[in-house]
């Protein structure tokens, strides 16, 4: 079969804002590889609904996914839509975080044939020999569709058993006139379980890891593109530190010459400063890290389990061996925490610590997530309005503050904090450039927010809407 799968064009802001261009879903090309290995001609590309039908001629699909995020379901539902009317007989899917936990809906929106709950690249596969097959009804957990008002496979999210089942992405699965830069995944899914996040509930609980020999072999792969900066999309490399040990000394063992970044938890660099520094010699530059909040009690209500008193010692360690950390700071609780007081506190709280970057976001009741359950139980979410799940607009009302006084917040905690660096920004952006831990479109568009919402008196969520 012809396979086309689209990787919707953002037009949020948040992180989306720092980036320049659009950005292919990783996961989306695993999928395509996996349609591919199983014989079918699959193709992914970047388009929303302006756009598709040029990519719909020119590859003759006999299907059509997409695959969305919440903030960009909006430009998905368009997409589908649009197909459906343009091309009523195309067989269509949609999968991602968003579509799994919201499926009921987003079939009765937009009319989608499947939508893939979890992870796809075998349940897809499935589907499409049943197609071939002349079979348009599989009976496949996973792949949900929707017959006489009644919902098949729904019962549970599809996840793969043996990750080191992943099959290998490569450059041509991609339309021509796109590029993707790829990720290193070592893992899916994570041990820990914040109210805010969808992931434990997307994977089950379950976190897997692929096998060193896989990873390192396609890293290889990888640099063999000509690629020497990576970036890894595990939600937390540093939980087995036997493993990733054994990964970094191979790195040095090859004498390869790359820059990496990953996501990490404030206590396991507290408490591992060899592995911290091993990670540095064999690449490392820049370790993120969730410290959401710096009141106990708000780390607490978010289910966050970090210790505050670690952040110290991480930042020592970090300095000391030269890997530049970016922190995530969340405005808002869900719960009495939200009132002006607490968030000056916290404000306070990273004012005072010697982060290197930090990134700010308005909590965002993602489906999938105790906060989201939490929120809609109590009747406190205000809308459904998915393009504004971007963590730059407080879709919730708090118990202590309007959603105004919360999204005013966001600009003003930006501002207090980097201007508290003062001539620090100058090393750490120096620094930065050069590891690789930065690009400078990255710098640029910071700074440019930063004007804009400051200087300007622009909203600050519209200084950050994604510019194409």
């Amino acid at each position: 079969m012809k396979v086309l799968l689209i990787s919707p064009k953002a037009h949020t802001g948040g992180l989306e804002a720092l980036r320049k261009g659009h950005q292919i879903l990783q996961g989306l090309l695993y999928v395509a590889a996996a349609a591919r290995d199983a014989g079918h001609k699959t193709t992914v590309a970047i388009a929303d609904s302006t756009d598709v039908d040029r990519y719909i001629r020119r590859y003759q699909p006999d299907i059509l996914g997409v695959s969305c995020v919440t903030a960009t379901y909006p430009i998905s539902r368009e997409i589908l839509n649009h197909v459906h009317s343009a091309n009523p007989s195309l067989p269509t899917i949609i999968g991602g975080h968003h579509a799994t936990f919201m499926y009921k809906e987003v079939i009765r929106e937009t009319g989608v044939h499947y939508v893939c709950r979890g992870e796809g690249e075998e349940v897809f596969v499935q589907l499409l020999s049943s197609l071939e097959k002349g079979n348009p009804e599989p009976a496949v957990e996973g792949i949900v569709f929707q017959k006489d008002g009644v919902f098949f496979n729904d019962n549970e999210i599809a996840i793969l058993d043996d990750l080191n089942k992943i099959p290998r992405i490569s450059r041509d699965l991609v339309a021509p006139e796109f590029s993707f830069s790829p990720k290193l995944v070592s893992s899916r899914g994570c041990p820990f379980q914040c109210s805010f996040c969808s992931i434990s509930a997307f994977y089950g609980g379950k976190y897997r890891q692929r096998s060193v020999d896989d990873v390192f072999s396609e890293l290889l792969e990888f640099i063999s593109w000509g690629y020497d900066q990576f970036w890894f999309h595990d939600d937390n490399l540093t939980v087995d530190k036997a493993w990733l040990t054994d990964f970094c000394n191979r790195i040095l063992e090859h004498k390869l010459k790359i820059h990496w970044n990953a996501m990490s938890r404030v206590s396991i660099i507290a408490k591992e400063p060899e592995l911290i520094a091993l990670m540095a010699r064999s690449g490392c530059s820049l370790l993120s890290i969730g410290l959401e909040s710096g009141i106990p009690e708000v780390i607490e209500s978010l289910n966050k389990k970090i210790d505050l008193g670690d952040i110290a010692k991480a930042i020592k360690v970090m300095d000391r061996i030269g890997i530049t950390h970016n922190w995530y700071m969340i405005l808002g609780s869900g719960d009495k925490y939200d009132t002006p007081g607490y968030l000056k506190q916290s404000l306070d709280f990273f004012c005072k610590h010697r982060l290197g970057y930090v990134v700010i976001s308005i909590l965002t009741p993602f489906p999938g997530t105790k906060v989201f359950e939490q929120l809609q139980s109590e009747g406190r979410i205000l809308h459904y309005n998915w393009e504004d799940y971007d963590v730059t607009h407080c879709v919730y009302q708090p118990l202590g503050m309007s959603p105004k006084e919360m999204e005013s917040f966001l600009s003003k905690a930006y501002i207090k904090i980097y201007l508290s660096k003062g001539w620090r920004l100058i090393p750490l952006a120096i620094r930065s450039l050069k590891t690789g831990a930065m690009k400078p479109n990255h710098i640029i568009n910071g700074i440019r927010i930063m004007i804009e919402s400051k200087l300007l008196g622009k909203d600050i969520t519209k200084a950050m809407a994604k510019r194409h």
